[in-house]
């Protein structure tokens, strides 16, 4: 039987490793192996996600025998090792606790340095199962310790991706990157595939950790395909985490595709970390159109054990429950979670708890509106969304912003946030899935909503309005005029004036009360609601009911009004969250102003004239403060490109000028710097203006870069 082996061992040690494994299926199963190939094979099986079969490989050792030598009690660690990290990934935390504790105290008593290494590792693992983050973090320092003094790079590897897994549960994502970036880059060296794999995989969770989408899909893509490229089940993972990305970006039906598909591969290993995320994935999106599934999928996620906590499958109970109207089973769920997450260091996980304790609390009693309720509440989410901010999750910070403002009735804020998370990404599906945006539920869909920025175009209820039902280019206009007010009255006599300045006062007036009427029927063609419901009017003046209409230009004026307040009243930028926060509220707003107000019509131009210069003026002055805070936070590439946009667009803007060069001058680019000092020069004399001091000190040694 011992001929049987033979080739085995000889295409594992060659590197041969999928010929090994093709040997080891022709082996009888009932034939005992030795440790140094049986943990050899084992690792290249876990590697695989074959956790069945690595098991069983394991279990073929004999670890009774009484050998003492350094080099057998190395392979026996290495066994117990292996078979305690499989044995975690089947979720079974007793099992792996005594397997890891074994393999210490041999890998101790062997004194070789790689069994140390994977002992270790393992005894990580049991920890993080235990939620001992401590101990985790302790046994992953000793691990990778005894790795390096091996000179074992392909477990500093695996450290490395367990180490970043770690740092993502706690919430740490850019040291993860870090982390994972260094554990790419060795499997990359290695030509370690699955490896590669697991780092890419990991680091796309750290990326989604951060809210960043796009990058957190292209490292889930390329792990995805190194597993589905090799047949391995870990191909599972990939599709759990390309779900989630999905259901955070509400593009449900793929998101539901990928979870389904995960299930079907998690299956056969028993994959505890892939049934739970798929099944409380399933439950968040299947709860409003299939309430029974996402009852099953909620109940089979609680049932399954999970290294990783229960803090998954309670989360998406807890949001499931809400979301369907249960907020007593929400605030226990999510109290759990809060008690779980503070002995796993999970902080991501703490501050989604406090967000969903505090949604089931006010939905359970919405009678406590007093003032001091809602105080408390506010008080919990400001908590939680200092925590997102310390994270950097972008996406959590917006949806927290929203939660807020829809506690305090602040619809200003209410509408940044909702551009904070379009800009992010998020698609009208986002409000389907059980969690914080559909337990508060979408802004209502404006009864009629006024575009005149950029260009002009109406829409009721959602819907646009032809050119063909406006009966008039003059009915157009006069809605344009009366918008492009900001709210304000508009004197009749002036819009009669502008609309048909050749024509007799009383003629004119008389024509514009009939355009008013033509105005009101386009706005309530079916004639539903009273005269004044959208268009207020009275002897002397004409109005925009804003309880009823909504203007993006009125939009952005009080944003911008709000960011302008927000930078003044901020302190000088020290990195802080409180900067990130800011940061985004004012490229928020500047991604609001979609361009001027149109003049391409004599009549409306002229009637718009001065509210298109204040808003033009109010979009640059956000835009300068933005710049201006990137430079004071030393990011200079960022503030560069938004001081181009302001030179661009008025090229005798000498603040822009200055602050572009600052801001070349800061990130290095000396020559570039010196070529855009001149242009300022030239510009500044076109004009006449003498160009400032304070541009002239790095000169000499720009002119000597």
């Amino acid at each position: 039987m011992r001929d049987l082996l033979t080739p085995i061992e000889t295409a594992v040690h060659q590197g041969h490793q999928d010929e090994a494994l093709r040997r080891l299926a022709a082996v009888p199963a009932d034939l005992p192996l030795p440790a140094g190939l049986a943990w050899r094979l084992g690792v290249l099986l876990h590697q695989q996600g074959r956790f069945d079969a690595a098991d069983a490989c394991y279990r073929r050792v004999d670890l009774d025998l009484d050998d003492q030598d350094p080099s057998t009690l190395a392979d026996r660690a290495q066994v117990l090792a292996g078979w305690a990290a499989t044995r975690w990934a089947q979720g079974d935390q007793a099992r792996t606790r005594q397997l890891a504790t074994d393999a210490v105290a041999v890998a101790e008593r062997s004194a070789d340095d790689a069994a140390v290494a994977a002992a270790y590792l393992a005894q990580a693992l049991a920890a993080f199962g235990d939620g001992d983050r401590a101990g985790n973090e302790h046994a992953y320092a000793q691990a990778l310790a005894a790795a390096e003094r091996a000179g074992d790079f392909g477990q500093q590897l695996r450290i490395r991706c367990n180490v970043g897994s770690r740092l993502v549960e706690e919430g740490h994502y850019r040291p993860a990157i870090e982390e994972l970036d260094e554990a790419v880059r060795l499997g990359e060296l290695l030509g370690q595939q699955m490896l590669l794999a697991l780092a890419l995989h990991n680091r796309a969770e750290a990326w989604l950790g951060l809210g960043d989408l796009h990058r957190a899909r292209s490292d889930a893509d390329k792990a995805l395909a190194r597993w589905q490229r090799a047949g391995s089940p870990l191909a599972a993972f990939g599709l759990t985490l390309t779900a989630r990305v999905h259901r955070v970006r509400g593009a449900n039906h793929q998101a539901v595709a990928a979870y389904r598909a995960a299930l079907a591969m998690g299956e056969p290993d028993g994959n505890a970390q892939v049934l739970v995320e798929a099944c409380a994935g399933l439950a968040r999106l299947s709860y409003a159109d299939d309430p029974q599934a996402a009852a099953r999928h909620t109940e089979r996620a609680l049932s399954l054990p999970s290294s990783a906590g229960p803090t998954v499958a309670e989360l998406a109970a807890g949001w499931v429950a809400l979301c369907s109207g249960d907020p007593h089973t929400a605030l226990r769920y999510g109290e759990q979670v809060r008690a779980e997450t503070g002995r796993r260091r999970d902080t991501a996980g703490l501050a989604e708890a406090m967000e969903l304790v505090t949604l089931a609390a006010h939905r359970a009693n919405p009678e406590a509106t007093s003032p001091r309720t809602v105080r408390r509440l506010l008080a919990d989410l400001v908590e939680a969304a200092t925590i997102w901010a310390e994270l950097g999750n972008e996406f959590a910070l917006a949806t927290n912003a929203l939660l807020q403002a829809r506690l305090t009735g602040d619809l200003v804020a209410e509408r940044i946030a909702y551009e904070r998370l379009r800009r992010i990404g998020v698609q009208e599906g986002g409000w389907h899935v059980a969690g914080p945006l559909a337990a508060i539920g979408p802004a209502p869909v404006p009864e009629v909503e006024v575009q005149i920025l950029g260009q002009f175009a109406v829409r009721l209820a959602g819907v646009a309005v032809s050119v063909g039902s406006w009966q008039s280019r003059k009915a157009r206009d006069l809605l344009h005029m009366v918008a492009a007010q900001l709210g304000r009255p508009v004197a009749r006599d002036a819009l009669a004036a502008a609309l048909w300045p050749q024509a007799r006062a009383e003629v004119a007036l008389r024509r514009l009360s009939v355009l008013i009427s033509t105005v009101r029927g386009v706005l309530d063609p079916g004639r539903r609601h009273p005269a004044d419901r959208y268009l207020i009017t009275d002897s002397a003046t004409v109005q925009l009911r804003t309880a009823h209409v909504v203007v993006d230009a009125w939009r952005f004026h009080d944003a911008a009004r709000a960011a302008v307040v927000a930078d003044t009243a901020s302190p000088p930028p020290t990195g802080t969250a409180a900067d990130d926060r800011l940061l985004s509220q004012l490229e928020t707003v500047v991604a609001m102003y979609a361009g001027d107000l149109r003049t391409d019509d004599e009549v409306v131009g002229a009637a718009v004239q001065r509210p298109r210069a204040l808003l033009s003026a109010l979009h640059r002055e956000v835009t300068r403060r933005l710049a201006r805070r990137y430079l004071h936070l030393d990011r200079p590439d960022a503030a560069i490109g938004w001081y181009l946009r302001l030179v661009g667009e008025d090229g005798y803007d000498e603040p822009a000028h200055l602050g572009l060069i600052a801001a070349l001058s800061a990130a290095g680019r000396h020559g570039e710097a010196n070529r855009r000092h001149q242009e300022y020069v030239v510009r500044m004399a076109e004009i006449g203006v003498e160009p400032a001091a304070a541009a002239l000190p790095d000169r000499a040694r720009l002119n000597n870069s």
